[in-house]
């Protein structure tokens, strides 16, 4: 497969294209799933929404008070309460995060936020994901946020143990399947269909 041109025809810049199109080859062609080509252009249309067109490896967490009140407003519903994790993600993190998803000490909300092209949070879930890779990510984190051959395997992996089959092709059950409810829908649509023609041109070049 010609991963720098289908990532091109997706929309990733061309430098970022260059440095991951090797990495595809070796750890997402279509022998990786369990449906093979058909699971490739909603993998691809996920993946590319999670990681900001594969620029992001790690969850971004400097948020603004007011967009805080936005998005967790049960956690932060004055601006008062937000603004003691404003403009600061590691606190922001252990916050959010701290004692559940298997974060257990004060600072795994950190340590676990969200890392890799799928961005996978919490202690219990880097355990998980690791045993399943035959990865120690629970005492090494990082791995997934500064190795991209990790960062691809994982997301493989997690999306085959995660993501069923009978969803494919059907856009809301897939992101729900991603990311538990449907923030980012319409995006995800509009890589995924870009990611199916990319792909199909590319095997029928």
């Amino acid at each position: 497969m010609d991963w720098f041109t289908i990532l091109m025809r997706c929309g990733v810049a061309s430098a970022v294209a260059q440095r991951w199109a090797p990495v595809f080859a070796a750890e997402a062609g279509p022998e990786k799933f369990s449906l093979g080509h058909e699971e490739l252009d909603d993998f691809l249309g996920q993946v590319l929404h999670e990681s900001a067109m594969l620029t992001r490896l790690e969850e971004g967490l400097n948020y603004s008070a007011g967009r805080l009140m936005e998005v967790w407003p049960l956690r932060f519903p004055t601006a008062e309460k937000a603004m003691q994790c404003a403009r600061n993600p590691r606190a922001l993190a252990n916050y959010v995060y701290g004692g559940r998803l298997g974060n257990t000490s004060p600072d795994d909300g950190w340590l676990y936020r969200g890392g890799g092209l799928i961005q996978v949070t919490g202690r219990a879930n880097y355990r998980k994901l690791g045993e399943a890779m035959g990865l120690d990510l629970e005492a090494n984190p990082d791995m997934l946020r500064n190795n991209l051959d990790i960062a691809l395997r994982s997301a493989v992996v997690w999306w085959e143990g995660n993501v069923p089959d009978g969803v494919m092709g059907d856009m809301p059950r897939v992101r729900r399947a991603v990311n538990g409810g449907t923030v980012g829908l319409e995006d995800t649509k509009r890589l995924t269909a870009r990611a199916d023609a990319a792909i199909d041109g590319t095997r029928s070049a």
